[in-house]
């Protein structure tokens, strides 16, 4: 499944021996928190299984998780590189920003997006801005901060439609639930009060399509590449509503079937990959990234998220699926970030 990158050399500037692994471990939930909060934080297993690979390369593995501790643990065990996989502490925006902000100020190169693309996609309202002037469908999207902004919903439907409502900076579809399709203005009011007082941030009302939910892979950078994509659709029969929520993301063996790439039409899957690339390039992203689209009842995709912090659990992440279903391995998927990020940053490593 590696392809050569294209003008691809390996320069000898710096050879890499010790890569740090930088995460958030999933910890259990006090009753006081949303039980979602550290639904985008990966379990040990995940964390294990990339160290595995990189240690099957020969480099020497440090486990460096985001906490108190953390720009201690940096400066103690010293990577050359580390591969970032860090979602943030906290509920602000900016946070997936953090370990890529510190590990710049120390100039230790790692995997993936910078920070400012980082914190642009994790809030929905700022990607959909950017993607729509850059000439992207989206879908149409209002953002309700303040009270007087619920006096908008019932204008919203004049035209009819229906409508999700999620928070605006929440990954892993944390806040997104079967029932968050409104149809009528009280129902909006009282998922967006949801929202604010669950999550503690604004909400995106955002236009719901009713076609069908269609994930996509990069890798690279300058010009990246497709690595699968994949129709998700409903184990039960499909009704109007259906939307991949966070109940179905954890019981995705039982509530949803994954269809590979044979399944959507030839002039769609071109179509949805010349925009996949488009809005990584646009969004600067880097190395890797899952982008998620929807279709509207014409059948034509719309942008509907952007991750370029992607799960990479050998068992149920989407990106990995995805990539499978292609014909790829796991371990192909973390050899295709090591070598998309050295080769940006000029490190030394035989790929062999």
């Amino acid at each position: 499944m590696l392809e050569a990158y294209e003008g691809e050399e390996e320069v000898p500037l710096q050879k890499v021996r010790k890569v740090g692994i930088s995460f958030n471990l999933r910890k259990n939930v006090r009753h006081d928190l949303p039980e979602d909060i550290y639904e985008e934080y990966d379990c040990m297993e995940t964390i294990n299984a990339i160290a595995k690979e990189l240690e099957s390369y020969g480099f020497d593995v440090c486990l460096l998780e985001q906490d108190a501790r953390f720009l201690e643990k940096v400066n103690f065990y010293k990577p050359d590189f580390i591969f970032n996989i860090a979602e943030g502490i906290g509920n602000t925006r900016g946070r997936e920003s953090q370990v890529p902000s510190i590990l710049e100020s120390l100039g230790i190169p790692y995997s993936g997006s910078d920070g400012v693309a980082l914190a642009l996609t994790l809030d929905k309202y700022l990607t959909h801005r950017f993607l729509a002037y850059s000439g992207v469908h989206v879908p149409s999207f209002y953002l309700l901060s303040y009270e007087e902004d619920l006096e908008i919903a019932d204008k919203i439907f004049e035209a009819g439609s229906l409508y999700i409502v999620k928070p605006r900076w929440e990954g892993s579809s944390k806040g997104i639930f079967p029932d968050s399709v409104v149809n009528n203005a009280e129902e909006l009011k009282e998922k967006v009060k949801m929202i604010w007082n669950r999550y503690k941030e604004p909400a995106l009302v955002e236009e719901f399509l009713p076609g069908d939910e269609i994930t996509v892979g990069l890798a690279g950078n300058h010009h990246p590449r497709i690595l699968g994509m994949m129709r998700i659709v409903p184990t039960t029969p499909k009704n109007s509503h259906f939307i991949y929520s966070l109940k179905h993301k954890r019981d995705w063996e039982n509530l949803v079937k994954y269809q590979g790439p044979e399944s959507i039409d030839s002039k769609l899957r071109e179509k949805i990959s010349n925009i996949a690339q488009k809005v990584f390039v646009a969004l600067e992203l880097r190395d890797i990234a899952r982008i998620d689209f929807r279709l509207d009842s014409n059948g034509d995709p719309h942008v509907i998220d952007v991750n370029p912090l992607p799960g990479l659990s050998p068992y149920y992440s989407d990106l990995i699926i995805l990539y499978r279903m292609s014909g790829g391995e796991y371990r192909e998927i973390i050899k295709t970030i090591l070598k998309a990020a050295f080769l940006r940053n000029n490190l030394y490593w035989c790929w062999g």
